[in-house]
């Protein structure tokens, strides 16, 4: 006890103020500034093209031992396996994109405006593409545990071929904004960029608007759902299964 009331009064007078219980030396009453877009633009300029190139040759050795694994063992009469290569391809696809990007980040952009678009245009595309398709075979592995009797009847190569085709035509159809609005814009600090402009503010807003609102619903909350739903109801049906079996 007597040991307690020792720790006690040493805490009461480490503690014991003039304003309230609060140490006047600890209250500051300057400004905080945040750190300067100077320095955050230099970190982006060093960081941003490494992770750029680091991704891209991880997706070329890795997409492309799998294109190989598919065109020389595999043959393309399952579903999964037209999936996967259209998978394999976007990513590809989104990994074009990559090493203009480390450039552009180390310092502006070089390329002109046409390939600015394209540049743009190929990185969304590949980008849409991915997720989607990802989600895709999601579903076709819902519908393989699922329900395998009445999928099985139309699971055949024309289903994936068609899935592959509205999903690559989504993708298209999303990357349009980048390609329409995408140019390259002399900034008297920055250099050339490549960037959505050219047209009023006005328009610029409501287009980032649709952008906004099409990547977080069509490309972010829809596949999330659909993935969360297809393994939950696959989780089920695996364990009633094996309930089953153990009876």
């Amino acid at each position: 006890m007597a040991e307690y009331n020792d720790f006690l009064a040493f805490y009461n007078d480490e503690n014991d103020t003039d304003h309230n219980g609060t140490d006047p030396s600890y209250v500051v009453d300057e400004l905080v500034s945040l750190c300067a877009t100077a320095a955050v633009n230099r970190f982006g300029a060093k960081f941003n093209p490494t992770f750029c190139t680091i991704n891209f040759l991880l997706s070329i050795i890795g997409n492309g031992l799998v294109l190989c694994i598919i065109c020389k063992y595999e043959k393309l009469t399952s579903v999964t396996n037209i999936f996967l290569l259209n998978l394999v391809i976007s990513d590809l696809l989104f990994a074009s994109s990559l090493p203009f990007l480390a450039i552009y980040y180390y310092s502006e952009w070089i390329f002109g405006p046409v390939m600015c678009k394209l540049v743009g245009s190929v990185y969304f595309i590949g980008f849409y593409s991915s997720v989607l398709f990802l989600t895709l075979m999601t579903f076709d592995r819902y519908l393989a545990v699922v329900h395998a009797i009445n999928s099985a009847k139309w699971r055949r190569k024309i289903y994936a071929c068609v899935s592959s085709a509205v999903v690559w035509c989504i993708s298209l159809l999303a990357s349009v904004k980048e390609l329409v609005l995408y140019n390259v814009r002399k900034d008297p600090r920055a250099g050339h960029l490549c960037e959505e402009t050219g047209f009023s503010k006005e328009i610029m807003m409501k287009w980032q608007l649709v952008g906004y609102y099409q990547q977080f619903v069509i490309f972010f909350l829809f596949p999330l759902a659909m993935v969360m739903y297809c393994y939950v109801r696959i989780t089920v049906r695996i364990m009633s299964i094996r309930m089953i079996l153990h009876q």
